[in-house]
């Protein structure tokens, strides 16, 4: 049995990168919370392709990245084929500092669908140490609010990215500010 824990993976919602792959061979990889309460862990997901994959073949990596700039351009954008590679019939990121095999199932809903996530394998590339940036998150939350304004168009998504997006001014690095610069030209919003 895997212990997640060992992934960074605890109670609470995880922002991991999922990898899918469609029955034509066509690699997915999004950006989504893995839900941890107690011993179960599941996802809850939108209708969109990434569901679909699942629905077609009840399987997904789990991903665990730190590059706020690849977490930006698999939520708006289709990553390039050569960033995946397949290992034991799973899709994962070639990126990833380590990742978790899932087999699942699904209960499907409405718009949404809880996908419950049952760990087969796992392995640890990179362990380093990584103190908490909050330019960092705040891409992380801004391009959920991202992902949530294209499907919806609110306007008050677009304010919460905006108000991310002067965190990452002050708080960010080069690669987080380069990462929001994407998320804002992916969008097409100008800077307030």
């Amino acid at each position: 049995m895997i212990n997640v824990e060992n992934f960074g993976i605890h109670e609470g919602i995880s922002e991991v990168i999922f990898t899918t792959i469609s029955p034509e061979g066509v690699p997915n990889a999004a950006p989504m919370g893995l839900h941890r309460k107690g011993k179960k862990l599941f996802a809850r997901i939108y209708n969109s392709k990434t569901l679909d994959n699942i629905l077609s073949k009840p399987a997904l990596a789990a991903n665990i990245a730190d590059d706020p700039v690849l977490f930006v351009q698999s939520a708006l954008s289709d990553l390039e084929p050569e960033r995946f590679e397949i290992v034991e019939g799973f899709l994962i990121l070639k990126d990833a500092l380590g990742w978790i095999l899932f087999n699942c199932r699904c209960k499907e809903g409405g718009k949404i669908s809880v996908v419950e996530l049952y760990p087969v394998k796992g392995k640890i590339i990179n362990k380093k140490l990584q103190p908490i940036n909050r330019g960092f998150n705040a891409v992380i939350e801004a391009s959920i609010h991202a992902t949530r304004y294209v499907v919806m168009k609110e306007q008050k998504q677009l304010n919460c990215i905006r108000y991310y997006n002067t965190i990452v001014k002050k708080c960010g690095g080069e690669r987080e500010k380069e990462a929001m610069r994407l998320l804002m030209d992916l969008l097409k919003i100008k800077p307030a």
